[in-house]
């Protein structure tokens, strides 16, 4: 009996440690890789024993059930487990710089990207979120694959996120404009709702009494909603501090204009009445499309802009298209096909109201492209996002201070 009861017990630990190499980032799911290679040892081992001691065809196949039941149990259990995953945030360095010394007032950056690396809490808590508020829910069998697909496109980027560096090249830029000496400028994250709270916690703890949110997104999302649900029970603690959101950024007459330049830019050898545009949005999921109305008509107000000064440049409007990375129709390949087929021999695909580079961005957009297979004599180029430009900055300071004068 005793072989039988260390044959389950070694499938079961070999159907979680499956499921740790696929969650686990690299150095923890070498470990699992090595705790699987032990639970198969022992398991063939304890299979030859239960063969030499039995001798028969049905023990072999009762032990056959017992390794399939038990690497199940093992497989579905860890999977299960994996939204616990999503447990309490720490702060980061990020969001504590305020604390270095005393300010009368802050501006914090709600930057919407990834975290630097991989993490499987960040990935548990958007499937949580997706769950919860988006009606997308992933079996608990598949779960374990979404993780390992989240951690192979950061293997494809070398490990790192692009977002977050560029997200704090950004805030340093705000930080130095005369008009925010005497404001502290810190970073908070979407991907971790917490850190939003923890962040106005930190600039109130440094004396500032009125503090400006600058969403650096969609204006309305899931995840901002998580952050801003999270905030206000410490808003309703802190009496002497006032937390205003700033207006969208996307609301910006100048980054209209600024997008336009860096699309001619890029297509400055060719003549406008042969230029195509793809405006790439972020997109959402149909719930959330359906129930953050105002971010679709921000991101509308700003594209049609940017369509209505292209043709002021010379480029035939019809051959400006609106497309999305994810969830939302058109998708890129459709516009950039749709657009190649109007005549256009240089598309230029320009994220619009994309403040900072994703993995999406990274990946799937010049993937959509190539899926896309514009002929030979069509030249596409892929604009990045917003990142650090000096216009975003500025239209930053703008929401800011404007949300400074609203009393």
């Amino acid at each position: 009996m005793l072989h039988w009861l260390a044959l389950l017990t070694a499938c079961v630990l070999f159907g979680a440690a499956v499921v740790a190499i696929l969650v686990l980032p690299r150095g923890t799911s070498a470990l699992a890789t090595l705790l699987a290679l032990a639970t198969v040892l022992g398991m063939a081992n304890l299979m030859g024993v239960i063969s030499s001691r039995y001798d028969s065809p049905a023990a072999m196949i009762g032990a056959a059930a017992v390794l399939i039941a038990g690497v199940s149990s093992g497989y579905g259990i860890a999977a299960s487990a994996l939204p616990h995953l999503a447990g309490p945030a720490h702060p980061t360095p990020d969001t504590l710089s305020a604390t270095a010394r005393t300010v009368d007032s802050g501006v914090l950056l709600l930057s919407c990207t990834e975290p630097d690396q991989y993490s499987p809490r960040s990935v548990a808590l958007r499937q949580s979120l997706l769950s919860r508020g988006a009606e997308i829910d992933v079996p608990a069998n598949v779960l374990p694959f979404v993780f390992f697909a989240e951690k192979a496109r950061y293997r494809t980027v070398g490990g790192l996120a692009p977002g977050p560096i560029l997200a704090r090249r950004l805030a340093a830029i705000v930080a130095e404009a005369p008009d925010m000496s005497a404001r502290a400028v810190t970073l908070a994250w979407c991907h971790s709702p917490t850190t939003l709270r923890t962040a106005v916690t930190a600039q109130a703890a440094a004396g500032a009494s009125r503090i400006a949110v600058v969403v650096l997104g969609q204006p309305e999302s899931g995840p901002l909603d998580e952050a801003r649900t999270k905030l206000d029970p410490v808003l309703r603690e802190l009496r002497d501090c006032e937390v205003v959101f700033g207006s969208s950024i996307w609301n910006d007459q100048q980054l209209a204009d600024r997008l336009v330049e860096r699309i001619l830019e890029a297509a400055s050898s060719t003549l406008p009445d042969r230029i195509g545009v793809v405006l790439v949005n972020e997109g959402c999921p149909p719930v959330w499309e359906r129930r953050y109305t105002q971010t679709s008509v921000t991101e509308n107000y700003f594209n049609q802009r940017v369509r209505a000064r292209l043709g002021d440049a010379g480029i035939d409007e019809k051959c400006v298209r609106v497309a999305w990375i994810d969830w939302q129709n058109p998708d890129v390949t459709e516009a950039v096909r749709h657009v190649a087929a109007l005549g256009s021999t240089s598309i230029v695909v320009a994220p619009s109201t994309i403040a900072l580079p994703t993995l999406e961005t990274a990946l799937d957009l010049r993937h959509a492209v190539r899926l896309a297979r514009v002929p030979d004599n069509v030249r596409v180029v892929v604009l990045p996002p917003w990142g650090d430009d000096d216009v975003l900055a500025d239209a930053i300071r703008r929401s800011a201070n404007e949300a400074f004068e609203e009393r």
